[in-house]
């Protein structure tokens, strides 16, 4: 077996198993500050920034996830993206994916799953997309016996028939499957070419009530809204992963749950801000 192997840890987050234990456990109280809303939890939406911004609430949402569910899943399908809207979904043909605890176990074959105009491209290059690899340590942290199924989905409607088909997946296997979508929010400023409001209090206004337009789209399963304002208004960076989710979801009766939201700016002021969110979704 040949691991995909990592390209972001020590960087974007801990390259040590010791380290990584470390870092979430200085999150507990945060991590632990809320109960958890009843329901089977289907699918969740998590923040991909480097851990120092937004690794306590990715940690946070998965933590409520494996409290709420009351088998953990034997599959977790992570959602990336960073594509352009006419891209096809991207998928992975390695066996497993490196990280510092240890190799998250794959399976090729998933990627047969999905025909037509959902057939994966399989990647086999090097890459250093963000979307996917920071999240791993985490969810493998929480579910430490799960399988993974990485996908990278294009902001468009491509995103909404996946989550047809995860749907299905999940009504129909006799896995316990759980969806793991990354996005980030509004990246506000002269650095991301984006100040609609210009910079000060006016700017952070626009960039939080921009971020909230996405995650109340998405909690009201409204995946035509979140396109718009994930692609056309900038809301959210890899508005094709959540989309998947939420389609999923909406088609398993599920409902949504604000978990918290906060920019980079609260954890490092500055003219620039990126939004960040964690939203779960429960099922029946």
């Amino acid at each position: 077996m040949n691991p995909r192997r990592t390209y972001l840890d020590g960087q974007w987050y801990p390259a040590t198993a010791e380290k990584i234990g470390a870092e979430i456990q200085g999150w507990a109280d945060y991590i632990n500050q809320k109960p958890c809303p009843a329901g089977q939890v289907a699918a969740v939406i998590v923040p991909h920034a480097g851990w120092c911004f937004s690794g306590k609430l990715a940690a946070r949402t998965l933590a409520r996830a494996a409290l709420n569910l009351k088998k953990p899943p034997d599959l977790t399908v992570v959602l990336g993206g960073h594509l352009p809207a006419g891209n096809q979904v991207v998928g992975y043909g390695e066996e497993a994916w490196a990280t510092p605890l240890g190799p998250f176990l794959m399976d090729p074959a998933n990627n047969d799953r999905l025909g037509g105009s959902l057939k994966p491209f399989i990647w086999s290059g090097p890459t250093d997309d963000n979307t996917i690899e920071v999240l791993l340590p985490l969810v493998k942290y929480y579910f430490p016996r799960t399988k993974l199924w990485a996908l990278r989905v294009p902001p468009s409607e491509t995103a909404v028939l996946l989550g047809r088909t995860l749907a299905a997946l999940i009504q129909n296997s006799e896995e316990k499957i759980l969806i793991v979508a990354s996005t980030d929010l509004t990246h506000y400023g002269r650095a991301y070419g984006f100040a609609p409001a210009g910079s000060g209090p006016e700017g952070e206004k626009f960039r939080q009530q921009n971020d909230r337009s996405f995650i109340e789209a998405s909690l009201a399963l409204d995946t035509d809204l979140m396109l718009k304002t994930g692609r056309q208004n900038r809301a959210a960076c890899s508005a094709g992963a959540a989309m998947a989710a939420v389609r999923a979801v909406s088609l398993l009766g599920g409902l949504g749950w604000e978990v918290d939201s906060y920019g980079s700016s609260d954890i490092m002021p500055g003219p620039q801000c990126v939004g960040y969110a964690g939203l779960e979704f429960t099922r029946p």
